[in-house]
């Protein structure tokens, strides 16, 4: 029986950016796409992270992790994984003197905002893939959004130890929140400790219009 895989924390996997059609793209969201062919596989050791690109401008949308990259001999097997037919595959390998190679995908993860190509120092998307070293690039959302997903966020009205209403409902239960009110943590665009403040540059160079006190940049998947 094969081991489950423990992927290392995601700033020491390599990272490659892989040019994608916005349908693959959205079946590999959805969890019904698990295995991505490609014609070449990088040398890095797996897991590795994979940046998404969608074709078109679209940007670079979300990341999945490869766990492991396989050479593909069962078409019926990549057909029912990839979601590519197996004839389109067989016409695929005859172009790649017959060895095609299948990316695993897991841990996928969409973005709140899709990243310009410029914030990778890029400017234009590999025609299949390529290995990216550069600094990591945070998803930009607004702090609302944020909140719903951090984990942290509460509103300490509705809790009966408390019964205070601290800066009306939008509380923060992170330690190192700084922002209190009778030991309750109040939740701020400005104070959040798991994400920093997005001001107007930021906005533009993701190319959203800018509000104050309103988007936050994080790291968080």
């Amino acid at each position: 029986m094969k081991q489950q895989w423990k992927p290392p924390e995601l700033e020491e996997m390599p990272v490659v950016i892989l040019s994608l059609h916005q349908k693959w793209w959205q079946k590999m969201a959805a969890g019904e796409k698990v295995l991505e062919l490609r014609k070449t596989k990088p040398q890095c050791k797996a897991p590795f992270r994979v940046l998404v690109y969608v074709t078109g401008g679209v940007g670079i949308v979300g990341e999945f992790i490869c766990p492991e990259v396989l050479e593909i001999k069962n078409f019926e097997e990549a057909e029912r994984k990839s979601k590519v037919p197996a004839h389109d595959i067989h016409n695929y390998a005859a172009g790649s003197r017959n060895k095609v190679y299948g990316w695993e995908v897991a841990d996928v993860a969409e973005y709140y905002t899709p990243h310009p190509l410029k914030l990778y120092g890029m400017e234009r998307a590999p025609q299949s893939w390529c290995y990216y070293k550069g600094e990591p690039v945070p998803d930009i959302m607004p702090i609302n959004t944020f909140a719903n997903m951090c984990g942290c966020f509460y509103n300490a009205c509705l809790d009966p130890e408390n019964q205070r209403s601290a800066n009306n409902g939008y509380n923060c239960r992170h330690p190192e929140q700084e922002e209190r009110v009778d030991g309750v943590g109040e939740c701020f665009q400005w104070s959040c400790p798991l994400a920093c403040p997005a001001d107007e540059e930021d906005c533009e160079a993701y190319g959203i219009d800018y509000e104050e006190n309103e988007f936050v940049l994080t790291n968080m998947r």
